[in-house]
């Protein structure tokens, strides 16, 4: 991955964080290292927190992350909190469905969230997940190209281009061995071998398995000029990794939380996700660490913004008519501020001047988007955090296409340009 564009260092960063994060829980791993790399200690959910702290951050579960910059932040001041969510569509394989059919060692699938389903299909795909032990640890595993979900022939399926429903119980399923000795039948047993051996451990050892199906083509950049990059998971580690960066790039003295949700996909209604009280309890224990009460925690929430960063539709020069063209994004032109007349993004004038006024101290061009008023828009962490706290919030995103798709295309130039809007959108806190 080479290129030579204003903002690809950004972008060919993007792409190895993306790469090392196959699923949730990978990403957050790289997110926690990279956040204890640059001085910020891990702070324990189970564990009191009795002496005021200033930097840090907790992992929850193993699919989301929070981090905390407060510098000499006081409980009279509000936070800029940059949210994100750390899952895309996806497979995951039903272990307990594994099994040799004719001939194939077949693996079972069943969505997560929406992913286009034919674009999954005569791939090269790697397994990755988490392994609960049975001495209540967790490690992560990946194996790397291991399996695909083969085509039917086109004789076979002579109007497979007139369009075809693949059915996801008996369609998306992965082979990743042939054999034509053994005999039909279950083989979970074989897998978790392969998982156990994946990750070091014995096979016994293994107490229950959480395993995806990823694309194991990494991203890249593409075009003469190195103009537009392609990769999976796009939608939403490019949120995650450009709040993540901004979050380390802000002034010391700017006080703000890094807030990567699990579960958004599927409707954030978890212990990891958005309509979870994760936040709520984070601004709780802070306010309490700086020495304050209940009624600084409400000052915190009136005073303070998030920001949700998540991908965003760009015009497909294909399809020109499922897109408004006064709010059609373009690749390349800039952070986009999401707009929806049935809050299904949680922008308000407040929130959008907001924004705007970050994109132009950071020097970075601003696109607007909304959906087509015949055309329901799909949603993010935003309204569910704005409902949960009362604070205001804004939608953004880096506009991308074929959104939920194995393999999303993005503008090289947006990634470092929200970098810097978010990290001026930091800076900018108010402190009255």
């Amino acid at each position: 991955m080479t290129g030579s564009n204003s903002g690809t260092d950004a972008t060919l960063s993007l792409l190895r964080f993306i790469n090392e994060s196959p699923t949730p829980y990978h990403a957050v791993d790289v997110a926690a290292q990279r956040l204890a790399a640059q001085g910020f200690p891990e702070q324990r959910v189970d564990q009191r927190w009795d002496e005021p702290e200033t930097r840090g951050y907790v992992r929850i579960g193993d699919g989301a992350i929070a981090a905390f910059e407060l510098g000499g932040w006081t409980p009279t001041r509000g936070l800029t909190i940059l949210a994100a969510h750390t899952d895309s569509p996806a497979l995951r394989i039903r272990e307990q469905s594994v099994g040799w059919r004719k001939g194939c060692l077949c693996l079972p699938t069943e969505l997560y969230g929406g992913p286009i389903r034919a674009t999954w299909v005569d791939r090269e795909l790697g397994i990755a997940g988490r392994v609960a032990m049975s001495d209540g640890s967790v490690n992560l595993v990946r194996l790397d190209g291991t399996a695909i979900i083969p085509n039917v022939a086109i004789h076979l399926n002579r109007k497979v281009n007139e369009g075809f429903e693949y059915n996801a119980q008996d369609h998306l399923v992965a082979i990743c061995d042939a054999s034509p000795r053994e005999p039909d039948g279950k083989a979970a047993d074989l897998l978790r071998k392969r998982v156990a051996d994946a990750c070091g451990a014995d096979a016994g050892s293994i107490a229950e398995v959480e395993l995806l199906l990823f694309d194991a083509a990494e991203g890249t950049l593409l075009g003469d000029d190195r103009s537009i990059y392609a990769s999976s998971r796009i939608d939403n580690l490019a949120g995650c990794f450009a709040n993540l960066e901004a979050f380390l790039r802000a002034a010391a003295d700017a006080p703000r939380i890094l807030m990567l949700y699990n579960h958004e996909e599927v409707g954030s209604l978890s212990g990891e996700g958005a309509q979870s009280s994760l936040l709520s309890r984070l601004l709780r224990r802070l306010v309490a660490c700086a020495g304050g009460d209940e009624e600084d925690l409400e000052v915190v929430l009136a005073r303070s913004t998030v920001v949700s960063n998540d991908a965003a539709h760009a015009i497909h020069p294909s399809f020109k008519d499922k897109h408004d063209p006064d709010y059609a994004p373009l690749l390349g032109g800039g952070p986009v501020l999401k707009l929806n007349g049935m809050y299904r993004y949680a922008t308000t004038a407040a929130g959008a001047a907001g924004f705007a006024r970050a994109c132009e101290r950071a020097g970075v061009a601003m696109q607007r988007m909304s959906n087509r008023s015949d055309l329901p828009s799909g949603s993010t962490v935003g309204p569910i955090t704005w409902a949960r706290t009362g604070i205001t919030t804004v939608d953004v995103g880096i506009p991308i296409l074929a959104m939920h798709s194995i393999r999303e295309t993005g503008g090289a130039e947006d990634v470092e340009s929200m970098i810097r809007a978010l990290a001026q959108y930091c800076d900018a806190t108010d402190d009255s």
